[in-house]
């Protein structure tokens, strides 16, 4: 089996961010998905540019994952590395490991593997894994808030994160801040998580010392990207002086290299690489490996993203510092999130999403939700 094709798939729905989905298409007819939150006429340029990474896989044997994500990031050191460039790599090598599966006719998780050497964990793939609602926007008003996390709670999500916003959250006074808190745990009780986002909205540590100890009666799981994702002195700085668990990851950090950077330097608690920024998932399981080792938490980011989503629950699957990960809960719903993947990744009322045992990722595109809102890259 030989790869011909890389194509690129733009979406655009108004109410959701854009998304770009990658298909990876071999002379068998056998194709892969994987999803890059990037601008998609980026993205078509880095697969379809001279040297891109079309051209670099065109011919080659779409199983040999590894060998391949090697072959696109040397191929494309001088103008990648990081940032685009990566997404654009994982978002193939995701496909490329849907591709294999499908092959060998076994789910993505039997195959993608960082072991974490210890006696406590036996190797077994779990069957059913944890996703955390991300309600975004969290609303305008108090009572909206409540409303909204109340709706993740019935749902059965065990974990809700609360993200800033105009009005709420990180934008008046701790006051303020207090409040939000208050209102959300309120709506989802005392028995579930509650993670919040900062989106690097404080920009010194005195200021978020203040707030994170203000809301510590309310059991807060972590913190995410509270300060710019460049001030990792800051980030140790707090992390040292606060006991709530600091997160971040998600805001342009890609592949395992600037995790070490995170880690080391930041000395973050939890670590949030992206599954459809970071390079892939082999790369985040080398990432949660690396966690692992210091006793840190990986905790993915998707957002809107669900062929990230399912490549996330793949990755849950197998790592066993991977207590959640993110699943979108949007107001208002669009079908790129809802609809976009066969069957559906849906949690059922515990909360918990089954991994698929299909081969590949187990899901396929909805080939009518894509043909609706598939847009040219722009």
């Amino acid at each position: 089996m030989k790869i011909t094709e890389i194509e690129t798939i733009a979406l655009d729905d108004p109410g959701v961010s854009s998304q770009t989905l990658v298909r990876v298409h071999t002379d068998e007819g056998v194709s892969g998905i994987g999803q890059a939150e990037s601008p998609s006429l980026v993205i078509e340029a880095a697969m379809k540019a001279q040297g891109g990474l079309e051209q670099l896989l065109r011919g080659e044997d779409p199983t040999q994952v590894e060998r391949l994500w090697q072959k696109m990031y040397a191929g494309t050191g001088l103008w990648g590395r990081r940032g685009v460039t990566i997404a654009a790599i994982g978002a193939v090598e995701t496909a490329l490991w849907d591709i294999a599966g499908k092959a060998l006719g076994r789910p993505v998780c039997e195959l993608i593997w960082e072991a974490c050497c210890t006696v406590r964990e036996a190797g077994e793939v779990r069957r059913k894994v944890t996703p955390y609602a991300t309600a975004y926007p969290p609303g305008d008003d108090l009572d909206e808030v409540r409303r909204r996390f109340g709706q993740a709670a019935e749902r059965g999500f065990r974990a809700m994160k609360l993200e800033e916003w105009p009005g709420g959250f990180a934008r008046v006074n701790v006051r303020r801040d207090v409040e939000v808190v208050r209102a959300a745990r309120e709506a989802v009780g005392e028995d579930r998580d509650l993670l919040i986002d900062v989106q690097n909205r404080w920009y010194e540590v005195g200021q978020a010392v203040t707030t994170i100890r203000a809301i510590e009666p309310f059991n807060v799981f972590f913190v995410e990207a509270p300060l710019p994702a460049d001030n990792l002195e800051a980030y140790a700085r707090l992390a040292e002086t606060v006991d709530t668990r600091i997160a971040a990851g998600d805001w342009g950090f890609t592949t395992r290299f600037e995790f070490l950077d995170l880690m080391d330097r930041g000395r973050v608690d939890v670590v949030q690489p992206s599954a459809v920024r970071s390079g892939g998932m082999a790369e985040i399981a080398r990432i949660a490996e690396m966690a692992y080792r210091r006793g840190l938490l990986c905790v993915p980011h998707a957002w809107s993203a669900m062929v990230g989503v399912a490549a996330e629950a793949h990755l849950a699957a197998v790592l066993p510092n991977m207590p959640y990960f993110e699943y979108p809960m949007a107001f208002p719903d669009s079908p790129i999130i809802s609809d976009l993947l066969e069957p559906p990744l849906t949690p059922d009322r515990d909360g918990l999403i089954e991994v698929p045992t299909a081969p590949g990722l187990g899901v396929s595109l909805n080939e009518k939700v894509v043909e609706r809102y598939r847009v040219k890259p722009f």
